[in-house]
């Protein structure tokens, strides 16, 4: 508040957009300071109350400096609105420069009205001009949440970089490998906010009013942008069937290469190696496992691989069909399996068991537990497979069906948000875009909490797994498609 009073009065003149800008810009530059603090703090560079504290005082300051210049002026006053002038003057000329891009799109319509009965029944004009000006906002509405998202992945994992030492190269490989997640969660708001950008702008500026004095229907006039949403969902999908898989694994193995977590594999989702925590003067393990359940605590077809401290010579290994952790005694319970012993190159024993406990291996649960899901690694065919596997030995697959099916429902939503989005873009009357940004973000919210309350439970099997996956889209599209049959034609 004390540095938002002066900087609002200061850039008054630029508008919302102005203090939009300047709202983003400061958000960055605290939470930089911020995270900064706290992670020189933890790695005992600088005294805890400094770190933790640096951030808040540095603004504090900075606000009772620009609060004593608003009565008698000052230099940092006179920055801050000389950058709300620059701001003001560019969105304007980019708004004059979009203004007669317009009128010469208007003074060639005759010429090109000519030549429409040369042309099929879509794309007319009309709809080159809608999708245009959507695309344009969607472009830019996806690159400038892209570039929000990196500059706050990149804060969060600051603390770990400077503790693990993490080279930038490995950093700026993740956040590469990141962007394709972020484009396929992203999209389906960046076309909501798109849809109440484009027709907001039109309805403001009265053009959808002369679209409907030549006769032309609403619907006719949305029909381009819908076109498009259902091209951004098939092209969603098939972007997670065949790329999106990959890039996950590759940014999960690079995440946990910055926080520092044990080595393991991420190219096989359904066959895991991890190597154990290794004990000075104790035998080393490496793990293998074909599914573990993080919240039962269970392993399915687990092989522990045991090797000697010095040499790293195998000398033992157990296999059980599966493993569960034993709260009381913590320790892993092994079921239905057998155990090997090797003495150089040759077998010296071999023990098979219904039920063993190993106190050796006393790695915890939340050892092997992954941040990701594990359905995000997996294209929709080889989670359907995995599953298949998984129900044949008898494992409890709820959860993973329900992914499978939110893999064809979740890039479905960009096109129920365009049809939601149409109805509440005219309902603005004649307010501006950040109205349109706000409504969307709520929007976005309302359909993350319903969402996630129908997927948990689908998890918990409260509701049937089609229920739990589609019941989201079904209901958005109903209201979208409802509202939109009672706005004026």
């Amino acid at each position: 508040m004390l540095v938002a009073v002066p900087l609002g009065l200061s850039s008054k003149r630029g508008g919302k957009s102005t203090g939009f800008v300047l709202t983003i810009v400061l958000v960055f530059v605290y939470y930089f300071f911020s995270s900064v603090g706290v992670a020189l703090a933890r790695q005992q560079k600088i005294s805890v109350v400094v770190g933790v504290w640096g951030a808040n005082v540095l603004f504090g300051a900075a606000g009772w400096l620009l609060l004593g210049q608003m009565s008698r002026g000052g230099v940092a006053l006179d920055i801050f609105s000389s950058i709300g002038l620059g701001i003001s003057k560019t969105l304007a000329l980019f708004n004059r420069k979009n203004a007669r891009l317009d009128t010469q799109t208007m003074h060639s319509s005759a010429v090109m009205r000519a030549r429409r009965a040369l042309r099929s029944r879509f794309p007319l004009i009309l709809d080159d001009y809608v999708m245009r000006e959507f695309l344009t906002n969607f472009f830019v509405i996806l690159v400038s949440f892209l570039m929000l998202s990196l500059v706050f992945n990149f804060f969060e994992l600051l603390g770990d970089i400077i503790r693990n030492r993490t080279a930038l190269v490995t950093v700026g490989d993740y956040l590469l490998n990141l962007i394709p997640f972020m484009v396929y969660q992203l999209s389906p708001l960046c076309v909501l906010i798109a849809v109440l950008v484009t027709f907001g702008v039109l309805n403001r500026s009265s053009e959808l009013v002369a679209m409907k004095a030549t006769g032309t229907s609403l619907y006719r006039v949305v029909a381009p942008v819908l076109v498009i949403a259902a091209l951004i969902a098939l092209s969603l999908f098939a972007f997670d069937q065949w790329y999106l898989p990959a890039a996950n694994r590759r940014q999960d193995a690079l995440r946990s290469v910055i926080k520092g977590k044990p080595a393991q594999t991420f190219l096989r989702p359904d066959r895991k190696w991890i190597f154990g925590d290794q004990k000075p003067g104790e035998p080393s393990h490496i793990f293998y496992y074909q599914f573990f359940d993080a919240d039962h605590d269970v392993f399915a077809n687990l092989t522990v691989f045991e090797f000697q401290p010095d040499s790293f010579v195998l000398q033992r290994r157990i296999f059980a069909s599966s493993a569960q952790w034993d709260v009381v005694h913590s320790q892993w319970v092994f079921e239905h399996g057998w155990q090997r012993t090797f003495g150089g190159e040759s077998t010296t024993g071999y023990q098979p068991f219904n039920i063993a406990a190993f106190p050796e291996i006393n790695q915890p649960p939340s050892y092997f537990k992954k941040e990701e899901r594990q359905a995000q690694d997996m294209s929709y065919g080889e989670l359907h497979t995995y599953i298949n596997d998984l129900r044949q030995s008898g494992f409890d697959t709820i959860r993973l069906r329900v992914q499978l099916n939110r893999k064809m429902a979740y890039p479905l939503i960009s096109l129920v948000m365009a049809i939601l989005g149409v109805p509440f873009a005219l309902s603005m009357g004649k307010r501006g875009s950040l109205t349109g940004i706000a409504v969307a973000i709520g929007v976005a919210i309302t359909f993350m909490l319903i969402s996630g309350f129908f997927e948990d439970m689908g998890n918990v099997n409260k509701l049937p797994v089609m229920v739990a996956a589609w019941s989201p889209d079904l209901l958005f599209a109903f209201i979208g498609s409802y509202l939109l049959l009672r706005t004026p034609t």
